[in-house]
């Protein structure tokens, strides 16, 4: 009897083990409520652009996030500024359970996504664009492709991921500057396997990358013509997954971004250095934040100077 109770009890304790992993639990993550998030300044606009882990996404089976990027124009200080966010930094998601911010699209849509990094972030982030990689790799090539300065380990992994020859100019061979077509630049942007130029690894390093097209993009815009600009922004519009802006929030976007052409994009990424460590969440690496640190450092980076509120 003694021995068959054992067994019993064995077994028990095996068969509840998931669910004492979904149980898992992790240190408290500070968020703010609605009322607690500023008002954005008069003259300044938020702009999330997300893009799907997929070449081919669908709306219906829409799968996780890969890149996320928040575009910044503020016309009071003549600043644009462009801010990533990692996609497995561990959030809590629109039910109030934890979970990674790469996840949040597919269980809760864009609307879900924005929410969550307004309420972690203390923004007020109200559009949005959600594109796939098919689509980026359009974009850039519709700008004309993108000048990059790369290292000899993202040159050697670029070759092994076989992008085409013709895809860079000139051929790439190894560490140097290259132009790059839109499909390049979207293998170059998913890169993780390798430090980034600045020595950013792996995730970290892959939101730098997105930066750096977008900031090279821009630099390569800095003259161009009002007709050039129109013909992008309608290749843009064309590439589009989906978006809350209306057809005069894009125009009313386009004309202040025109307006504002030539100015260097400004860089931020979150989290910001010794703000977060890692952490196995279910069994995969995720990256817990200081998120009280986080959105302090976001604010004075994006706040330096006095403004007027909008009502």
């Amino acid at each position: 009897m003694k021995k068959l109770l054992a067994i019993i009890l064995c077994a028990c304790l095996l068969m509840g083990l998931p669910l004492a992993q979904a149980r898992q639990e992790i240190p408290p993550i500070s968020v703010l409520t609605p009322e607690e998030i500023p008002k954005t300044p008069s003259g300044m606009h938020h702009y999330l652009l997300v893009c799907m882990d997929s070449w081919n996404a669908n709306m219906s089976r829409l799968g996780y996030s890969d890149g996320m990027v928040l575009v910044t124009i503020d016309e009071v200080a003549g600043r644009i500024i462009t801010t990533s966010f990692i996609r497995d930094m561990l959030v809590l998601h629109p039910d109030g359970m934890p979970g990674r911010l790469t996840y949040i699209v597919k269980e809760y849509g864009m609307q879900g996504l924005v929410d969550t990094i307004n309420r972690h972030f203390g923004i007020q982030i109200e559009k949005y664009i959600l594109m796939d990689w098919s689509q980026v790799q359009s974009i850039v090539d519709a700008v004309g492709g993108v000048q990059l300065t790369i290292t000899d380990g993202e040159a050697s992994y670029l070759r092994r991921y076989a992008i085409s020859p013709n895809s860079t100019k000139p051929s790439m061979a190894s560490g140097g500057t290259y132009h790059f077509t839109g499909h390049a630049a979207v293998i170059y942007m998913r890169t993780r396997r390798v430090s980034a130029i600045n020595g950013d690894p792996h995730d970290i390093g892959r939101t730098y990358r997105t930066r750096l097209v977008l900031s090279s993009i821009a630099d390569s815009l800095k003259n161009v013509t009002y007709e050039k600009a129109r013909a992008i922004l309608d290749s843009v519009i064309d590439n589009i997954l989906s978006t809350n802006l209306t057809t005069s929030d894009m125009l009313e976007a386009f004309n202040i971004a025109f307006s504002m052409r030539g100015i260097k994009l400004e860089q931020f990424r979150l989290p910001i250095d010794d703000t977060y460590n890692l952490f196995v969440y279910f069994g995969g690496d995720s990256q817990l934040m200081d998120f009280e640190a986080n959105r302090q450092a976001l604010k004075d980076f994006l706040f330096e100077k006095v403004y007027i509120v909008s009502d």
